[in-house]
């Protein structure tokens, strides 16, 4: 009995002396040390010192300028109550790498300029603040949207590229790879634990700047700010962070040059054309052609121009498809120059021959370009890569022809009647476009004059028949005098549509289309040369036509 109590009493003993042990080592291990409670404090609290920089700056407290003359300098302008910005190291890119400038960190407090070395001149830069902020500006520009901060305990890790041209530095977007995360293109920030990571420039070794008409290769990366960079000169590297840092990819444009002549095959370009056993003349009207090389615009003659081009990929963009404008001339048009009541985009030469302006146009399509030597290659129709120099011409061939139709009204009173007085125009070529014609199936358009004594003039093009359906009466209200007879109102009668253009028969006489509206159509107009289209009316008053002579 004593035994079993002794028993007892030493395991009430042990679980008490258990507890005591177990419960506050819990406590303690399920306890948020006070050293981890002050770190994350901390954190948080310089989180907020960082977004609060931000803010100020971002709202223009101070507005910071960057002033890059040939004396460059950093001006600070705060609109209200100063707010002191640690400035910690200043940076400018000297074509290779980021030079610092400040000995000592300074202190903004108020409206002021930094001076900067003359060096910097054009060139971008970098403000690094005590707070880990990094702000980025390019030459005379303030300010704005790029900055390096990031979540609690990241580290912020600014990614970019430059292009070195002689003594200019071009800022490029290039595809690099940091780590486990996608390809994205620079500038870009990342934010990482303190570590090693490997980044690719995904590019290669070339790239290409089509504004610049520039090729440029990978020289080396290079780092500002707190880490290590391994292997700078080669593509895919790995770099070491301790701190926050700038990462810099680093190209160098080709400048070499090569004397390269670009011209055009196939375009009649200020020249003179002789068709039909020397019938017909057609003069062009279109002295160049406008092309796009890297993003620059000329203008080529006939002789094509002469650039100088650097090594490498070149943009040469022609139009796909090139109208070109010529001046019609043949002898028969005679008869219908003298007929026009309009002489309006005709001339007659002491030779009889007649010019129509801008008879015709000529659509030319692209078909690509070629070149006289293998120093140069044709990669597609706009891109070329030049290694030396040459002669690159644009091919061009006939895609279609149009010709030009003046279509004019010519309206008249019967023989022996006139107006003694009218207060609108009631004679000759005046406005109106009543001749309907059908082109195709289902499209039909009118033609005539849009405004007074001014033909219409509209294309068509080659092959084009116009089926005349309807040639429409003109009415008219105003006031007419005919001897002692008064009208308000006067009404046309068509009498015959007169053509003139080369497929008729007879090249020296017109060809008459005379009313047949119980046939339901007029005939066919055939458009194969330009063509000059008189619709003849005759009015009528008081709703009564005049008879011959009446």
């Amino acid at each position: 009995m004593k035994k079993a109590l002794s028993s007892a009493i030493f395991l009430i003993i042990t679980l008490i002396i258990l507890l005591s042990v177990l419960i506050p080592a819990l406590l303690i291990f399920n306890s948020t040390p006070i050293y981890s409670s002050q770190g994350q404090i901390a954190g948080t609290g310089y989180q907020q010192l960082q977004k609060n920089e931000q803010n100020q700056v971002f709202r223009g407290n101070p507005n910071i300028y960057y002033n890059s003359s040939i004396h460059p300098y950093l001006e600070f302008l705060y609109n209200s109550i100063p707010y002191p910005l640690n400035i910690t190291q200043i940076y400018y890119f000297n074509g290779s790498i980021w030079v610092p400038v400040l000995k000592n960190s300074i202190v903004v407090a108020g409206n002021q300029n930094i001076y900067l070395p003359r060096v910097a001149f054009n060139q971008p830069i970098i403000i690094v603040s005590s707070q880990a902020n990094f702000y980025f500006l390019n030459p005379n520009t303030s300010v704005t949207t790029v900055t390096i901060s990031g979540p609690s305990g990241k580290i912020p890790v600014y990614v970019t590229a430059f292009v070195i041209n002689g003594s200019k530095v071009i800022p490029v977007s290039v595809q690099v790879i940091l780590g486990a995360n996608p390809s994205l293109l620079t500038p870009q920030v990342y934010y990482l634990n303190p570590g090693t990571y490997s980044i690719s420039d995904k590019n290669g070794s070339t790239i290409f700047l089509q504004g610049y008409g520039l090729t440029a290769t990978f020289q080396n990366w290079t780092l500002v700010g707190y880490g290590n960079l391994n292997s700078p000169s080669q593509l895919s590297t790995a770099f070491t962070v301790t701190g926050p840092l700038v990462l810099t990819a680093i190209y160098k444009a080709q400048l070499q040059k090569f004397n390269v002549l670009i011209n055009t095959n196939g375009l009649p370009l200020g020249s003179t054309i002789n068709q039909n056993n020397n019938q017909v003349t057609l003069t062009s009207l279109n002295k160049t052609i406008p092309v796009l090389i890297d993003s620059k615009q000329y203008y080529i003659g006939s002789n094509g121009i002469k650039l100088q081009l650097t090594y490498g990929y070149h943009i040469i963009q022609f139009p796909s498809y090139y109208n070109i404008t010529f001046n019609y001339t043949s002898s028969a048009y005679q008869s219908a120059y003298n007929a026009v009541p309009i002489k309006n985009g005709l001339s007659k030469q002491n030779n009889g021959e007649v010019t129509i302006q801008g008879g015709q146009i000529n659509c030319y399509q692209l078909q690509g370009l070629s070149t006289n030597t293998s120093k140069i290659s044709v990669i597609n129709s706009y891109t070329v890569f030049v290694n030396g120099s040459g002669k690159i011409t644009a091919n061009y061939n006939n895609n279609s022809i149009y010709y030009l139709v003046i279509a004019m009204n010519y309206f008249q009173f019967p023989n022996g009647v006139w107006a003694t007085y009218n207060n609108t125009p009631v004679n000759g070529s005046i406005a109106r476009q009543l001749l309907q014609v059908q082109i195709g199936t289902d499209q039909q358009i009118v033609l005539g004059n849009p405004q007074n004594y001014i033909p219409e003039k509209i294309y068509f093009k080659a092959g084009t028949n116009l089926l005349i359906t309807l040639d429409y009466l003109n009415e008219m209200n105003g006031t007419f005098q005919f001897g002692q007879i008064n009208a308000s109102y006067l009404l046309s009668y068509p009498t015959n549509v007169t053509l003139y253009n080369l497929t008729l028969y007879n090249l020296y006489t017109p060809y008459n289309y005379s009313p047949k509206p119980y046939e339901g159509n007029y005939g066919i107009i055939y458009i194969n040369s330009p063509t000059i289209l008189i619709n003849y009316q005759q009015w009528e008053y008081y709703g009564e036509p005049y008879q011959d002579g009446g």
